[in-house]
């Protein structure tokens, strides 16, 4: 079975993908890329596709799949050629990476940054994915300035996740934990504090408040933005997700062996340095 894409919600087509926004972006236009960043996802992704997300998804049973926010579409492409039918969507500066790379155009979906509507039927896939994209949800620039309603545009997006997993199928959210005081893979919040951003400097990767308002999200707010839906939650271990190349030497072995060796019991909670939270749709 082939997912297929509902033309009915679609308004244009860039660079020959489906779109669900104007062609001129709409309201808001991010232009995050950075230089040598379709290279480094192209091949930090395909490894992580491997050996990290191919066997949760052999172990849940899940064949039918959906990257949100699928960057420049290495790992739907490597879904794909390990027999998944695998989509993705993002925002339309990836469209020229899309097509450059010769993405098939009926796998790849632009969205709207600000408000999420897939162009799926309800209950499309066994698996909705997403590594490291819902803290950039939200915010006025696709990075860390957060916008002043961004829990209700996570909230919406979350739940349009939700809409198109099938009953007994699951959503698989990670990223950086903002109950975990270290993030390896971003700078500071923009609203970050003078004792924040010393810190930081001094130790060379991000060092973060726990408590209030931040760019980051945990697994508290999983549950927020999925309030009243039936779901189960269980937090996942990132041993071999995350490589912590960033982090100077000693400190990226003393990470690795930190959450290779950090018990099953504390892996939905702040010791986590990532949110790994496999959120199975109950019927």
């Amino acid at each position: 079975m082939t997912t297929t894409i509902e033309p009915v919600r679609i308004i244009t087509y860039i660079d020959g993908y489906p779109a669900t926004v104007p062609a001129d972006g709409g309201d808001v236009i991010y232009q995050a890329l950075i230089p040598g960043y379709a290279e480094d996802q192209e091949r930090e992704n395909i490894g992580r596709t491997d050996n990290y997300l191919v066997p949760i998804l052999r172990r849940i049973g899940a064949t039918r799949l959906l990257d949100a926010g699928c960057g420049v579409g290495a790992t739907v492409q490597r879904l794909v050629d390990h027999g998944f039918d695998a989509h993705g969507f993002d925002l339309m500066e990836q469209t020229p990476i899309w097509a450059a790379a010769g993405r098939p155009r009926d796998r790849f979906v632009v969205t709207d940054p600000l408000k999420l509507e897939l162009p799926f039927a309800d209950a499309s896939f066994d698996c909705v994915f997403s590594f490291g994209v819902l803290e950039h949800v939200g915010t006025q620039d696709g990075h860390a300035t957060r916008r002043a309603d961004y829990h209700e545009i996570r909230t919406q997006w979350a739940r349009e996740l939700f809409r198109v997993t099938r009953p007994g199928g699951h959503l698989l959210l990670g990223g950086p934990n903002r109950r975990f005081p270290v993030d390896t893979a971003h700078a500071l919040d923009a609203a970050a504090g003078p004792v924040e951003r010393w810190l930081s400097a001094k130790v060379g990767v991000s060092i973060h408040r726990v408590w209030g308002d931040y760019f980051l999200w945990s697994y508290g707010d999983v549950r927020r933005y999925l309030a009243d839906l039936p779901f189960t939650l269980e937090g996942l271990t990132v041993d071999g997700l995350a490589n912590y190349s960033r982090i100077p030497w000693p400190f990226g072995a003393l990470a690795r062996g930190y959450v290779r060796h950090l018990p099953k019991r504390l892996l939905a909670t702040g010791f986590n340095p990532w949110v790994m939270a496999l959120v199975r749709k109950d019927a």
